[in-house]
């Protein structure tokens, strides 16, 4: 695989600001699950199968929509918190067309936020401890919505609320 750098221009408060996001490419397929604990898929799973990722495009649209959604937000305590916004603007969007998202969806949608965070600066150990924070609130806030077709067992039971 071959690395792939992708600038995301975008203006927070009105500040014009540059994610450069690098991540893993092949055939056109972006690979997003670097910062996903294994333990949130179902069952044994190979290394092969741990590396999610989705088409270029869709990827650079996903990250895209979480920007625009931050760069609409006035007021916010932390950029963390600027970025869960983002992420979760994006999450109540595919609601509003799907009354569901699949499980696997969701955590493409954490990956680009986790991407998009290590653009930010945010470190590393930081980031693998913010995501299975982050997709359990999620699963615990809307338990509905989320077709657990990829099980999120795991998050439910074991990881303390995002806070």
């Amino acid at each position: 695989m071959e690395s792939l750098k992708l600038n995301f221009d975008t203006e927070i408060l009105g500040e014009p600001r540059t994610y450069i996001v690098e991540v893993p490419y092949r055939e056109g397929v972006v690979a997003t699950s670097e910062f996903c604990p294994t333990e949130l898929l179902e069952g044994s799973v190979d290394l092969m199968a741990a590396v999610r990722g989705e088409s270029l495009d869709k990827f650079m649209a996903d990250c895209k929509r979480q920007l625009h959604a931050m760069s609409k937000i006035t007021e916010a305590d932390s950029e963390l918190d600027r970025h869960i916004g983002g992420l979760m603007a994006v999450v109540m969007d595919h609601f509003s067309r799907k009354d569901t998202i699949p499980f696997g969806d969701l955590l493409i949608y954490v990956d680009c936020f986790s991407l998009l965070l290590k653009a930010a600066g945010v470190g590393t150990d930081e980031i693998r401890t913010i995501y299975p924070r982050v997709v359990k609130t999620i699963v615990d806030l809307y338990p509905d919505n989320i077709d657990q077709s990829l099980s999120s067992k795991s998050i439910t039971s074991s990881t303390p609320p995002l806070s």
